[in-house]
């Protein structure tokens, strides 16, 4: 290899990239990236509030739930209910009749009402219907209508749930790296469509130089990136050396799959569609975040899934190499073969 032409290319494509448009917005999505972060929740609400009209004679048995992590609010009126449910301050609000205990000692079926936040899942809104009832069966009979055992299995994350503000960095950090791979796929369908990579093989610059050339500035504005969001959101932490060495995988796993797409095509708009239906494969695990009772075993088929998963454990968990090298060792495999594919076609276009 020609470590001056490795430079030389390299110094052209770093000031191309910056000079293109669509490729700057990319260098510059981790800023983009870090103002969705402020944006979302910063806490988690680990209390279940509940707004309360009706019989007041079932105030002091409702209030010993305060307890158990069960904010209750007593209102006046049933449309006071509705607002403060409607209004975000509480998640379900019951309204019962004023002589609900006397219809119920009288054998009736008094009617309850129950108001849910439009956000709330199906499953919360049966689960807590049901827990009314049993509630209401107790209140009757004045005895518990079942025996419930509590046996925690592994850790108690009770008060250490993460904010999903937290739980999303992993996510930018995915995104960083994999607009990197865009990065670099665009830069070579440029330079081929304007015949200057072409240009570039006729001096003594080798394939090969070419290639180390832009990996190291498809990896290094991954890097850069990358660290930019994790400084921006001052997420900078856990195991740094296995964060980095988790960061630079990642890289050349974006790098190498735009040496790949990019020479598949010389065509811009086609670049497009190579490059994108990829990245938006690659990018499906970090966005499952945002739906945490879905789940798909399919994903883990896709190789970014062990990247979210690795940084995940690192950021978020503390995690260092002993727990995440199961992880690091997938995306590594993936490297290889992408890269030697990304080689494989490079040679193959312009031999």
């Amino acid at each position: 290899m020609n470590r001056s032409c490795i430079k030389a290319i390299a110094r052209k494509d770093a000031i191309q990239a910056v000079r293109n448009r669509l490729v700057l917005l990319a260098l510059l999505s981790g800023v983009i990236f870090s103002a969705v972060y402020y944006i979302l929740p910063s806490t988690v609400e680990e209390t279940f509030s509940l707004a309360i009209c009706g019989d007041s004679q079932l105030f002091g048995e409702i209030s010993d739930l305060e307890e158990e992590g069960i904010e209750v609010g007593f209102f006046s009126s049933e449309e006071e209910v509705k607002n403060a449910v409607g209004g975000g301050d509480y998640i379900v609000g019951v309204v019962y009749p004023e002589d609900f205990i006397s219809q119920l000692m009288s054998g009736q079926k008094p009617h309850v009402i129950l108001y849910f936040r439009s956000d709330q899942p199906e499953s919360v809104r049966t689960a807590i219907e049901y827990l009314m009832q049993l509630a209401i069966e107790y209140t009757v009979s004045g005895e518990e209508p079942l025996i419930v055992e509590e046996e925690m299995l592994g850790e108690d994350m009770a008060g250490k749930h993460i904010p999903l503000n937290e739980q999303s960095i992993p996510m930018y950090v995915l995104m960083a790296l994999i607009m990197e791979m865009w990065t670099i796929s665009t830069l070579i369908v440029e330079e081929s469509a304007a015949g200057t990579l072409r240009a570039v093989l006729i001096t003594p610059a080798s394939p090969s130089d070419v290639i180390m050339a832009k990996g190291l500035v498809g990896i290094s504005y991954s890097l850069s990136v990358a660290f930019a969001i994790l400084i921006l959101t001052w997420s900078l932490r856990g195991n740094l050396p296995v964060l980095f060495l988790g960061i630079l995988l990642g890289g050349i796993m974006a790098v190498s799959l735009g040496l790949f797409t990019g020479s598949l095509t010389e065509n811009i708009v086609g670049s497009y569609v190579y490059a994108g239906v990829p990245m938006l494969v690659f990018l499906l695990p970090g966005l499952l975040i945002f739906l945490p009772d879905v789940s798909f075993s399919v994903v883990k088929l896709i190789p970014t899934y062990y990247m979210v998963n690795a940084f995940d454990q690192i950021l978020n968990h503390g995690a260092g190499l002993a727990e995440v090298w199961k992880d690091f060792l997938v995306i590594a495999v993936c490297d290889v073969i992408l890269f030697i594919l990304g080689i494989y076609a490079l040679r193959r276009r312009y031999s």
